[in-house]
């Protein structure tokens, strides 16, 4: 494990409504939003984040305006051993193609003047087990908070988790998929392998009355 997780990486915006939307506002400016721990045993004075965004057929775009193509965001701590917080930069490109922003480098530095820089392929991305399920969902979507994920959580909580089999299924399905995501879950192969399947069931579910809207977890 390195010593820093970031996780939940979503690019989008807020709505009027303060509702997160997984796609860029109306003046094309993206914010990147993100989760991340401290998996070291040292506290840490600053962290600086770099991430690259890319469009649906996986280029790396630059933004309109500046035309750079990637963004460092600067996290101030002190962040102790073990903590966990949430950071974002707001309007961080200005690029309606932009789908996807992804993590390429963490360069931190330490309360004791020591400095360390990982690069984006070595630092864990999967979702802690602590925060919940649907590890896959959150992968290929990129946050457990959205509208695809709300309403593959209602599906387990109010259909799946209601039958013996479907505990079953949830119960075999939360020994494996963390694994898995945090083996292959950054990768584009497994987000790509992924998404036509779970687009399909969503729609599917959708259409059949289970909502999108925000949603906190039934206990089972």
């Amino acid at each position: 494990m390195s010593n820093i997780s970031v996780y939940e990486i979503k690019s989008g915006h807020y709505d009027y409504q303060h509702i997160w939307r997984s796609y860029p506002n109306s003046a094309n400016g993206v914010t990147i939003r993100f989760k991340y721990k401290n998996n070291s045993t040292k506290t840490m004075k600053y962290v600086f984040l770099s991430f690259v965004p890319y469009n649906n057929v996986d280029d790396v775009v630059a933004s309109d305006i500046g035309g750079f193509n990637q963004t460092r965001i600067k996290i101030t701590g002190p962040i102790e051993p073990g903590m966990s917080k949430e950071g974002s930069c707001k309007n961080a490109f200005y690029n309606s193609s932009i789908v996807r922003c992804e993590l390429v480098k963490a360069e931190i530095e330490y309360m004791d003047g020591t400095k360390e820089s990982i690069d984006g392929k070595d630092i864990d991305q999967a979702v802690p087990q602590s925060t919940g399920g649907c590890y896959v969902a959150t992968a290929v979507y990129g946050s457990y908070d959205c509208p695809q994920v709300w309403t593959l959580r209602r599906y387990r909580d109010y259909t799946l988790a209601q039958t013996w089999y479907g505990r079953a299924f949830i119960k075999t399905y939360y020994a494996i998929s963390p694994t898995l995501v945090k083996w292959f879950g950054h990768t584009n192969w497994f987000r790509n392998m992924w998404k036509p399947s779970l687009d399909k069931m969503v729609r599917k579910l959708n259409d059949k009355g289970v909502s999108d809207t925000p949603y906190q977890d039934k206990k089972w």
